[in-house]
């Protein structure tokens, strides 16, 4: 397997910098056994120097990035990501098929940063946990104000717009327009017009992120990893007219996450964004993303494939539960680094996440997670892509499911109820179920955690 993100209890020696212990060292000391860190992720890479090319393990964690020699185990590099690590990015070249990339780093504290190359299937997903490790929180290339379709009337309206009048937003512009203006009171709609182009598509070195009103509001983010091919598809206006910046684009996410369409506000316009957007994602972490401009779709079209988007797999249920989806920040859309992110403040994981009731259905060949007010499908996954059941000791009631196509871990936690079953039970229904219609031709692991 090249991608692997469990965190194993190996122990590893480096074989370019480990002594023996003194004789006059302590027993204690001399058995002591350092922890491995637990990583983010690790891949397996192939890395090119002047000895040739041979593989390694490339393990990365908030602290550290260290090469693994994958016949020993054995540390053969370790870089300290605060002091040692400068910077990632693709090898570009005439040959598109290229998975090469540089990892810019120095051997000492007083040494010159220098680029290692490695290659790897994996590359975007290897850059974009190591842009995020690099910054900790990845800066802006570029920012677009941004409209969303409202689907119910076709309508380009600002996102906070959609749906429900959102409380904090609209308190939050009343407020603004009132110190400005310097009067007692503005009425809402023209608070709300004066904040009507202030959301703001961020276009980042790993993705794309939605920023709400409030500094720092996350509403949105797709990963250029997880674009779809084709990853943008033309809108035409209501004319018609293909290249017409009254029109929009459609952004395509993987892992059965929906589309979502938008319309550049004044400003600036469709061409400028999609243009930041495929110059930003080969760039950075050498994907090239397809947009789909020779068949373009009209909004009529778009909210009628979206609309089949919602009714999910039509498969027929062989089981269903009430379950606690624990998402990350955005809505569940920044992707989770492992099963290393806590419970939060808001029931989610991490700081800013937070938890919503889902029905969790499964067919013969699908995954399907609905939301139980509607029925509407959130997400769909294919049976054929779960690859771990993960059970938590030290909390019975939650168990996650990880897929072996690079999409993001689910984290659930079973509703409680007098007519509910145990996590468990759960657990060892979708095992035999999954191992029954794969046929065992997948290993399928039951792995519990604590």
């Amino acid at each position: 397997m090249d991608f692997v993100s469990r965190h194993t209890n190996n122990t590893s020696t480096s074989s370019d910098s480990s002594s023996a212990p003194s004789s006059s060292s302590s027993p204690s000391t001399a058995n002591h056994v350092v922890e491995e860190p637990e990583y983010l992720a690790r891949y397996m890479v192939v890395k090119h120097s002047w000895r040739g090319r041979y593989k390694r393990i490339l393990c990365l964690s908030d602290t550290a990035i260290v090469t693994l020699d994958p016949g020993t185990l054995n540390v053969t590099n370790s870089y300290n990501v605060g002091s040692d690590f400068e910077g990632a990015g693709p090898v570009l070249g005439r040959d598109e098929s290229s998975n090469e990339f540089n990892l810019i780093v120095r051997t000492d504290s007083k040494g010159k940063f220098k680029p290692i190359k490695y290659s790897s299937r994996y590359r975007a997903s290897i850059l974009t946990e190591l842009h995020q490790i690099r910054g900790m929180r990845v800066g802006s290339v570029a920012e677009f104000p941004v409209l969303h379709l409202r689907r119910r009337n076709s309508e380009w309206v600002p996102y906070f717009l959609i749906g429900d009048l959102v409380y904090e937003e609209t308190k939050l512009a009343l407020h603004s327009m009132i110190l400005l203006k310097k009067r007692e009171s503005v009425s809402v709609l023209e608070a709300l017009s004066s904040f009507r182009n202030e959301e703001k598509m961020r276009i980042t070195s790993i993705g794309v992120e939605l920023m709400g009103l409030r500094p720092g509001d996350l509403r949105w983010c797709l990963d250029f990893r997880d674009m779809n091919s084709p990853a943008v598809i033309i809108l035409t206006d209501t004319s018609g007219r293909r290249n017409s910046e009254s029109g929009g684009f459609i952004l395509c996410p993987l892992y059965g996450r929906k589309s979502k369409a938008f319309q550049a506000a004044s400003g600036t316009s469709n061409t400028a964004i999609i243009s930041h957007l495929t110059k930003t994602a080969k760039t950075m972490v050498g994907v090239s993303l397809s947009v789909n401009s020779s068949t373009p779709m009209t909004v009529p079209e778009y909210i009628k494939q979206r609309a089949k988007e919602a009714v999910g797999a039509d498969e027929t249920p062989c089981g269903g539960w009430s379950v606690t989806r624990l998402r990350t920040a955005a809505r569940g859309t920044v992707n989770l680094p492992g099963l290393s992110l806590g419970v939060g403040p808001k029931g989610g994981l991490g700081e800013h996440g937070d938890a919503v009731s889902r029905q969790l259905i499964l067919t013969n060949v699908s995954l399907v997670e609905r939301r139980p007010e509607n029925y509407e499908a959130v997400i769909v996954r294919p049976l054929s892509t779960v690859s771990t059941l993960v059970r938590f000791a030290e909390e019975p009631q939650m168990f996650a499911i990880e897929f072996n196509d690079g999409c993001p871990v689910q984290l659930s936690d079973k509703n409680l109820d007098s007519r509910s079953m145990q996590a468990h039970l759960v657990i060892a229904y979708l095992l035999l179920f999954v191992m029954y219609c794969r046929l065992s031709v997948n290993v399928l692991y039951l792995y519990c955690r604590g």
